[in-house]
């Protein structure tokens, strides 16, 4: 006989196994959306600019104020330059999410 359990997960353990995901490199933790996105280089094999622990999947992302869609983007090369500029004014980083909010191209449509 199967038993069927009614539990739910308490959310200090769904947020402790969302950290680890991220820590793992899974999700990005987004706390300007109080949210996790997954990460989109989980879904291929990553090449050799995920070999580092930098900043590289998640650089920015765009969130649509409409649906609530996110999408992850990448800078490359322009990180270097914000980083530098970052130090060259003393400043020292601790989180390297930027986070763009506007309507998306399929929200755009609705609205026209």
């Amino acid at each position: 006989m199967q038993q069927h359990s009614n539990s739910t997960v308490a959310p200090p353990t769904a947020y402790r196994a969302l950290d680890f995901w991220a820590e793992q490199g899974v999700l990005h933790k987004i706390p300007a959306v109080n949210g996790y996105i997954l990460c989109r280089h989980v879904q291929h094999e990553c090449d050799s600019h995920c070999q580092d622990n930098t900043v590289h999947h998640s650089d920015f992302v765009l969130v649509c104020n409409q649906c609530g869609a996110v999408d992850e983007q990448s800078l490359s090369s322009e990180w270097a330059a914000l980083r530098q500029r970052a130090a060259d004014n003393g400043f020292m980083l601790n989180d390297e999410h930027i986070v763009l909010t506007g309507i998306c191209t399929h929200c755009q449509t609705k609205l026209t």
